[in-house]
């Protein structure tokens, strides 16, 4: 869940003031209205953010402000209306009045006061969230800001964990929120991978990296800026690559793809032995390979059909990923592509038995065909998708062969002299005497275009010619033995 769009207070349409027991009336209130399709809006709500208010995140949100540890971090992240101000400031939401609302906040938290910093913490939420409205350079600087002010300040840590303390029914202990004060930096870096996944711009990642750097200036400078350096240089030569331009995967770009990749992997491998790995900055550079290689993977898989490949860089690409919101993504992608290969393993198996199947029916020899068919149906070894493909085989050769016949491996030869020979008459070959049909051969499923028969397939003679047959042969032992 989304810390600020999906947060547990907003899903439940209250505030951070909100007790165990408002929590347990509202959800119980929109989870039985969600049940006759009528979705509640609620003061507080954020009217541009859509579809957040379902009974699976209604559940969740219950959920999480039932664990200590879950419930801070929902608390911290939205906001607290505790006085008029706070109201004054909500009440403009549902007008979609969202810069007057941060502007009450932003003229009352000027002063050197302990509500002042809550009112802070409001104005950094609301600026925030704004940003998943647009994508505004300015609204990013701020919202970095307050967030930066706000979190390196131990009065307003001091602040925030007395007024917690008042409303935490749950009873956290001073460990709970000493270790959520450590990890808030990690928190809101995926904020702002969110953003940067949300609009594809890297910006954002930018410019919360400058703000939160979480090391002295000569780690920055002598070790981490040449890491990430190289890394972001490898970035931008994978995005010019323009592997799909003449719609083929050649050679030369399969090299320069393993050569980039092997540098970025080679360079993370120094932040791991660093000790660096986990750390949100960190998650963030890696997000922004991992990003270059999940839109790789799109490209070589939709333009040039190349699954495997893609296959193979989504799969780095989830090794490389950093912030859980983008690594959701990115292995969503992984399980699409993986059950595209499997798809196209099984058909490509189905289809080495089946086509020698298809082949043998075409060719005339249709009891070898069924003879296959039922080989593999009635083996226990044999897997049930297959089975069904079989099965549907069988039945369409079945229906064929009773409409059409038995498929004809060669077409019959026709020839006439002097009216003695073989010709066509209706849908049965004749052995004929002077043009005039004489004894049936084989009756045919045929199409007949002036003269140009197509044969379709063999059909049993009509009870009539049978008894021709016989009569022919008997006629024609009568003329032998008088002649």
């Amino acid at each position: 869940m989304n810390l600020l769009k999906d947060n547990a207070y907003h899903v439940l349409g209250l505030d951070t003031s909100s007790n165990q027991k408002e929590v347990a009336k509202r959800s119980k209130e929109i989870l039985t209205r969600l049940k006759i399709d009528d979705v509640p809006e609620y003061d507080i709500d954020i009217n541009f953010i859509e579809d957040f208010r379902t009974e699976s995140s209604v559940k969740k949100a219950v959920a999480n402000l039932s664990t200590p540890k879950k419930q801070l971090k929902e608390y911290f992240f939205w906001i607290q209306v505790a006085d008029s101000v706070d109201e004054e400031a909500v009440s403009l939401f549902q007008k979609g009045k969202y810069g007057e609302a941060a502007k009450i906040w932003k003229d009352n938290s000027k002063t050197d006061t302990v509500k002042s910093l809550l009112y802070k913490k409001n104005l950094a939420i609301l600026v925030t969230i704004l940003l998943y409205k647009s994508n505004d350079n300015e609204l990013l600087e701020r919202s970095v800001a307050l967030w930066s002010e706000l979190t390196n300040s131990s009065k307003f840590w001091n602040a925030f964990n007395k007024i917690y303390k008042l409303h935490d029914e749950l009873g956290s202990d001073d460990d709970v929120l000493e270790v959520f004060q450590k990890d808030v930096g990690d928190y809101i870096s995926d904020i702002y991978a969110d953003l940067s996944s949300q609009y594809e711009d890297d910006s954002f990642v930018t410019v919360f990296a400058n703000s939160f750097g979480m090391k002295g200036d000569k780690m920055e400078t002598n070790i981490l800026d040449p890491i990430y350096k190289t890394i972001n240089g490898a970035v931008e030569e994978l995005d010019s690559l323009g592997v799909s331009d003449d719609g083929i995967l050649d050679q030369q770009e399969t090299a320069d793809i393993k050569r980039l990749v092997g540098i970025i992997q080679s360079e993370l491998n120094k932040l791991i032995d660093l000790g660096l790995y986990e750390e949100s900055k960190i998650k963030l550079v890696r997000d922004r390979a991992a990003s270059t290689l999940r839109k790789l993977s799109i490209e070589v898989n939709n333009n040039l059909n190349e699954t495997s490949v893609a296959l193979g860089l989504i799969k780095i690409a989830d090794s490389m990923s950093g912030t859980s919101g983008f690594k959701n993504k990115v292995q969503q992608d992984l399980k699409t592509l993986q059950d595209n290969q499997d798809y196209s393993e099984r058909e490509k198996k189905q289809m080495s038995i089946v086509d020698p199947i298809l082949a043998d029916f075409k060719a005339g020899r249709s009891e070898k065909a069924l003879q296959t068919i039922n080989t593999y149906i009635y083996n226990e070894n044999t897997d049930q998708e297959l089975k069904n493909t079989l099965l549907e085989v069988k039945q369409v050769i079945e229906k064929r062969m009773l409409e059409h016949g038995k498929p004809v491996k060669n077409a019959p030869t026709l020839f006439t002299w002097w009216g003695f020979g073989s010709m066509i008459y209706g849908d049965t070959l004749y052995l004929t005497g002077l043009y005039i049909p004489v004894f049936p051969l084989v009756r045919y499923s045929l199409t007949n275009d002036g003269g140009n028969y197509s044969f379709m397939g063999k059909l049993e003679l009509h009870p009539w010619q049978q008894v021709l047959r016989v009569v022919s042969v008997i006629i024609i032992l009568i003329v032998l033995f008088s002649g």
